[in-house]
């Protein structure tokens, strides 16, 4: 990996980091996890319909979006009480393959001169195993979960809450959702889009390199 342009006119406050879909390629273990369950219960959940209204948000706000949940409070009960097993499988998943690649690894690590920020729609419970594996929970100097607010992605209050823990006022942001950038531009950083989780390193470093 090429080294970071020490030239740069201008170094960012902080570089901030969504992690399902940026950081790690989780988005099909999440899909799969819910798809398995869902299909218990005669509904099918395709991969399409998972990246329509479950990307880039909590899990409450996706399963209300499902017809057939929205239609049937006591299946969306039930569906809600079945979270630890959800969560169950990614974790097998995340144990028979990390989903961070190797390359955003190094990444990170050659990134500790800057101030980073993690900030997912995704509980805790479900982030941290992934960042302890690869060894890499040490490289943020804050991070913002799920249930850290009371509003979620595309509300600004998780971009308000990492602005005021790192104490900055600007910063840029890697996103990949509509849901995510909306966030971080209505509370006020530059946000820019991750396509794919294995095209971050290159899109920060050009960033850097033009910044």
């Amino acid at each position: 990996m090429a080294l970071l342009n020490q030239g740069m006119n201008k170094k960012p406050e902080a570089l901030i980091f969504d992690f399902d879909g940026v950081l790690a390629d989780t988005e099909p273990f999440y899909w799969k996890a819910w798809a398995t369950l869902l299909a218990l219960h005669g509904v099918e959940f395709s991969w399409e319909d998972y990246c329509q209204i479950g990307r880039g948000v909590q899990d409450e706000c996706m399963l209300q979006g499902i017809p057939q949940l929205a239609a049937n409070p006591l299946l969306l009960s039930k569906v809600r009480l079945e979270m630890p097993a959800r969560r169950e499988i990614v974790e097998r998943f995340s144990r028979e393959k990390l989903p961070i690649g190797e390359s955003t690894i190094q990444l990170l690590r050659e990134l500790r001169g800057y101030r980073l920020g993690l900030v997912t729609s995704s509980n805790r419970a479900d982030v941290v195993p992934m960042l302890e594996l690869a060894q890499i929970a040490d490289c943020f100097s804050a991070a913002v979960f799920g249930e850290d607010t009371i509003h979620s992605k595309p509300h600004p209050a998780p971009y308000l809450l990492i602005q005021e823990m790192l104490a900055i006022r600007s910063g840029v942001v890697f996103e990949d959702s509509d849901a995510g950038l909306q966030s971080a531009t209505e509370a006020g950083f530059e946000a820019l889009r991750v396509h794919a989780p294995q095209a971050l390193p290159e899109i920060v470093l050009r960033y850097l390199s033009l910044s």
